[in-house]
């Protein structure tokens, strides 16, 4: 299995690595990291992860695109022709389409979500519909061939769900083993709806700084 991953600079470092992580024992998995250029590039919490491979040379036939979030960066990226362009031919042609967080807003843009499913991070899920999508508030979305995880940590529950839905129930169980992937959320704030009014305030206010770079 081919999985072409976009990689852009100040991209969440999380999304990318929760499923690349869960993928990676896959039997027969492929990972090309995909950017302008070979090289490094640089996450949102400054560890640079690096391209293998550049527009030109990545797989023009992935079984498996994949695009993960950001804050500002990813708006950013919402405007950049030949970023959206290359989303576009590759998903045209992949058996999967995938994302977590707001790499969702990056599909749509590319023309690839119209009147599919699709999860978002809460902070950025109604500019889905912009793009004709159909937003979601699910944490793992499955649309067809349209698979979508929602923020940031949601990327591990999206992994091994994928992988399970690829490989069978007890290869994901068995992953989700090794990876000791038992979460014990130690404030239990992780949702809109689980959080008090003034955390959401905050956590709103923080999320409006970052989106406006």
């Amino acid at each position: 299995m081919k999985i072409a991953a976009l990689l852009y600079p100040q991209m969440t470092l999380l999304d990318l690595v929760g499923p690349m992580q869960v993928w990676s024992f896959l039997p027969g998995v492929e990972i090309q990291y995909v950017w302008r250029e070979k090289g490094p590039v640089t996450t949102d919490c400054g560890l640079p992860v690096v391209a293998t491979h550049d527009f030109s040379d990545a797989e023009a036939n992935p079984d498996v695109l994949f695009v993960g979030g950001g804050a500002y960066a990813t708006i950013a990226l919402l405007g950049q022709p030949d970023v959206l362009a290359f989303v576009a031919a590759r998903g045209e042609r992949a058996k999967w389409v995938t994302s977590v967080c707001t790499g969702s807003l990056i599909l749509g843009a590319a023309g690839l979500l119209r009147v599919y499913r699709a999860a978002c991070h809460w902070g950025a899920r109604e500019q889905l519909e912009s793009f004709g999508a159909i937003r979601s508030d699910e944490r793992v979305c499955i649309d067809r061939n349209r698979l979508s995880g929602g923020g940031i940590t949601s990327g591990i529950d999206f992994g091994l769900t994928v992988a399970g839905r690829w490989a069978g129930e007890d290869v994901g169980k068995t992953l989700e083993l090794i990876l000791e992937y038992a979460p014990e959320p130690p404030f239990g704030t992780g949702r809109p709806e689980l959080a008090d009014a003034a955390t959401r305030e905050r956590a709103g206010q923080m999320l409006a700084a970052a989106m406006a770079g």
